[in-house]
């Protein structure tokens, strides 16, 4: 849009604005380092190359890369309160880590620095238009909707009798694949079928997860009950309760607003998901999976119980372990130690346990005022800042903490009635 001379003497009347200024004080129309970052998130989530006897994510340094590109083209800017919010959570990373090496404990250096590079990006935003932002999401919503079929096709040739096969590993040579993550699962143990995970995904939950995502942006943008039903269907055959936690909040939330009629594009896949249930084992597993939290021996017992009372109990192991920690990357070295390797470590228990008081304050409360901050702007993503705070191990999770700072701190947030009027 070139401006009239009405509109830059309205905006301006010292100095009427170029295109281009325009253009910069309006956001981009177009965002190829969003749809770039976004769609590389997917493609490479499984790659990753071998650095210290560790391995390290394809993404982390594609990310860097895109937003240097994107800061050149004026895609992305970084934001001053941003910025001292970051500086203020590597500066309590790094005093702890001084501290901790001052007094003879060895924290990993690997650790702060993921700590350093996988935050970075919450210093920046994207200037984006409207437009721009929906064509972001249009790429987001298209290729989730495929990957739900991917998904429902992973689970159907296996009950056709087709034994499960990771098909990346046909075209990727294994030392490029992250190897940490548990990629096939079975439904249940000691059953054949496997959960989906898409091909792509790092586990059936991180597909669980995109999904959920997609779903519920979805319905907030009005997209439809086609859309909808297929990435709610897709959202079965991960077995995942990780979609389930990013959906329902934000569905939760849009029934309390003036849109909430958009509710009534879930009922076909509702109807789908009871069908599904009753003719396949799926819909037992996924009751057995909502219930097992109890069972100390469980999965969910793992992630959302049993890291809290590993974990928080010994961060208070005398005044100086309390105020610093015992170092980063010490909680998995503990956990080892102590012969609960199984259990995970979401951020509040780790950041306690390896940055003490200094950490939950330098670290915990800056990620929680910032996102939080972004939450009430884009209410689609609130069941994200839940998964990332409370289920999922993801301080130094890069795809976990990709996806959250991504939609929740660099896109704009841009009002459904907006969209809904383009």
């Amino acid at each position: 849009m070139t401006p009239t001379p009405e509109t830059t003497s309205a905006m301006d009347p010292v100095a009427p604005r170029t295109p281009a200024t325009w253009e910069a004080a309006r956001g981009r129309a177009t965002a190829p380092c969003s749809i770039a970052l976004l769609v590389g998130s997917v493609l490479l989530q499984r790659l990753g190359f071998s650095v210290g006897g560790g391995q390290i994510h394809l993404t982390v340094p594609f990310t860097l890369v895109v937003l240097a590109i994107g800061m050149r083209t004026g895609e992305f800017r970084i934001v001053g309160a941003k910025l001292r919010a970051v500086a203020v959570m590597w500066f309590a990373a790094g005093v702890c880590t001084l501290l901790q090496v001052a007094v003879g404990f060895t924290p990993s250096l690997l650790s702060l620095g993921f700590v350093i590079v996988l935050y970075a990006m919450l210093a920046f935003s994207a200037r984006l238009s409207p437009a721009a932002v929906a064509s972001v999401e249009r790429v987001f919503l298209g290729m989730m909707a495929g990957f739900a079929v991917v998904s429902v096709l992973q689970m159907l040739v296996q009950f056709l009798g087709v034994p499960y096969e990771d098909l990346l590993q046909r075209v990727v040579p294994e030392s490029l694949l992250l190897n940490e993550y548990h990629t096939a699962d079975p439904i249940a143990y000691g059953e054949s079928l496997r959960r989906s995970n898409g091909v792509l995904f790092l586990e059936p939950s991180f597909l669980s997860m995109y999904l959920g995502l997609a779903v519920a942006l979805a319905v907030y943008r009005r997209r439809g009950w086609v859309l909808v039903t297929v990435l709610l269907v897709g959202l079965v055959p991960p077995l995942g309760g990780s979609g389930v936690v990013v959906a329902v909040p934000a569905l939760a939330l849009l029934a309390l607003t003036s849109g909430r009629r958009a509710l009534l594009t879930i009922l076909p896949a509702l109807a789908v998901a009871v069908l599904v249930a009753t003719v396949t084992p799926l819909g037992e597993r996924y009751i057995e999976r909502s219930t097992e939290a109890t069972d100390s021996r469980t999965s969910s017992s793992f992630r959302l119980i049993q890291p809290y009372s590993a974990l928080l109990g010994p961060s208070v192991d005398g005044p100086l372990v309390a105020a610093v920690g015992h170092g980063a990357g010490s909680a998995n070295d503990y956990l080892i130690a102590v012969g609960t390797p199984e259990v995970t470590q979401p951020i509040v228990p780790k950041v306690v346990f390896e940055y003490g008081m200094v950490g939950a304050l330098g670290i915990l409360m800056v990620l929680l005022v910032t996102l939080g901050k972004g939450v009430r702007a884009r209410p689609w993503t609130a069941g994200l800042l839940l998964l990332y705070l409370y289920v999922n191990a993801s301080f130094l999770e890069s795809t976990t903490v990709f996806m959250t700072l991504f939609w929740i701190s660099l896109l704009p947030a841009v009002s459904a009635d907006h969209q809904s009027r383009r």
